[in-house]
C-alpha cells in the first residue's frame, strides 16, 4: 500500500510539474511575441524593425529616404510581398533596404550599411530608417507579426 501511495504522489508531482512547464512556455511565448512596432534591433550589421505600414507605402518611403540622403539606387526589385533596394552611400559602401510584407498593415524593414558591423554603419542604418519612418508610419494599431 505504501508503494502505491508513493507512486501516486510521484505521479501527481510529475503531472503538476508538467502543467507548470506548459505555463512557463506560454509565458515565454507571450514575452517573445510582445515586440513593439517601431523598435529597432541590430543583428549581424542589419537594423531590423516591424513597421505598422503597408508594403507599398513603406516602399515609397524607402525610395524617398535614400533620395533625400543622396544615396543613389543602383538596383530595385519589388513584387506583392517583397521589395529590395540597393544603393551606395557617400563612402561607396553598399546600402541594402529589404522590405517584407508580414500582413496588409505590417512590413518588416531591414537596413544594412557596409559589410562590417560598426557604430558608423549602425548610425547610417538608423538615419535611413529615421527618414523612412515619418513617411511610412500608418497607425499604432497593427497586427502582431506571426
Amino acid at each position: 500500500m505504501k508503494t502505491f501511495r508513493a507512486a501516486l504522489l510521484i505521479g501527481l508531482a510529475l503531472a503538476a510539474l508538467g502543467s507548470l512547464q506548459g505555463c512557463f512556455l506560454a509565458v515565454l511565448a507571450g514575452a517573445a511575441g510582445g515586440t513593439a512596432y517601431g523598435t529597432a534591433k541590430y543583428m549581424h550589421n542589419t537594423l531590423q524593425v516591424y513597421q505598422a505600414s503597408p508594403l507599398d507605402k513603406t516602399w515609397d518611403a524607402a525610395n524617398a529616404a535614400l533620395m533625400e540622403l543622396k544615396m543613389p539606387v543602383t538596383a530595385s526589385k519589388k513584387d506583392e510581398a517583397y521589395g529590395k533596394l540597393e544603393a551606395r552611400n557617400a563612402q561607396g559602401q553598399p546600402v541594402i533596404v529589404e522590405l517584407l510584407r508580414k500582413s496588409d498593415r505590417v512590413t518588416r524593414i531591414r537596413v544594412t550599411v557596409g559589410t562590417f558591423d560598426s557604430s558608423e554603419n549602425r548610425v547610417s542604418a538608423q538615419q535611413i530608417y529615421d527618414k523612412m519612418k515619418p513617411l511610412s508610419d500608418s497607425s499604432s494599431t497593427a497586427e502582431k507579426p506571426v
